[in-house]
């Protein structure tokens, strides 16, 4: 005991001062749905207009029934329109889609993936995110997010979105049902880049979808996007024909 005294009188003496070392406090949580919301902006969410153009490529399980296309699309918000570039067969045919609703010119002509769920442009308007972990995809950083369903017109209930941590570019994807049953997945590559408001943003070049029950697997490439106004009449159904 005089020892321990001693030693606390000689550290006084000398002018120090005994602290205790804490942890550091952890670093707060990246807010989830501003990350949504950043990475929508790669991929076409939170734009006044946007065009642009997609080749659609089916492989695997059930591709012969869903011929590869080449299509331009036309969005605002929850509405799009899209025109066939390609197949001839099929060429010229118009799919508009407003909200969850959708109308097409041409008899049997089968809903794309490009304007289907999946390849849905702003999550941040349709699903809540919460912040699950940090993971590395491809070597990067990435901040894992769970998204769930706040408007019961989606067609999946849960997304696992893994956003990269410096980029804010969303690079994977997988898409569960309500009992968290993986129904799909989604890889993401971004080779373009767009002007908005000033600023150079990085967008979308190529999303391959996987099916996660067979080997079907769908490859949309992005080229010729524009930012810019598409006039309200391209979404009115009377002008459809």
């Amino acid at each position: 005991m005089n020892t321990l005294r001693t030693f606390k009188n000689a550290v006084m003496a000398a002018g120090l001062t005994m602290v205790t070392v804490l942890p550091a406090a952890q670093a707060a949580e990246p807010d989830a749905m501003q990350l949504l919301k950043r990475s929508d902006q790669a991929r076409g969410g939170g734009y006044a207009g946007l065009v642009w153009e997609i080749q659609v490529t089916n492989t695997g399980s059930g591709a012969e029934d869903q011929p590869n296309q080449k299509l331009c699309i036309k969005a605002v918000d929850t509405a799009s329109v899209a025109e066939v570039l390609d197949p001839p067969n099929t060429k010229g045919s118009c799919m508009l889609q407003v909200d969850r609703n959708m109308w097409m010119t041409k008899h049997g002509l089968k809903k794309p993936v490009a304007i289907g769920d999946i390849a849905a442009t702003n999550y941040a308007k349709d699903y809540s995110a919460k912040y699950l972990r940090q993971e590395d995809v491809g070597g990067e950083p990435c901040h894992v997010l769970d998204l769930s369903v706040n408007n019961r017109q989606t067609t999946y209930d849960r997304i696992t979105y893994w956003v990269l941590a410096k980029r804010g570019l969303a690079v994977k994807a997988e898409f569960l049902s309500l009992s968290c049953k993986k129904l799909k997945s989604a890889d993401f590559e971004y080779g373009n880049s767009i002007v908005a408001n000033g600023k150079t943003i990085p967008f979308v070049s190529k999303m391959t979808i996987a099916d996660a029950l067979t080997d079907a697997r769908t490859t949309l490439q992005y080229t010729r996007i524009k930012v810019q106004a598409v006039p309200a009449s391209e979404f009115d159904v009377g002008n459809l024909q």
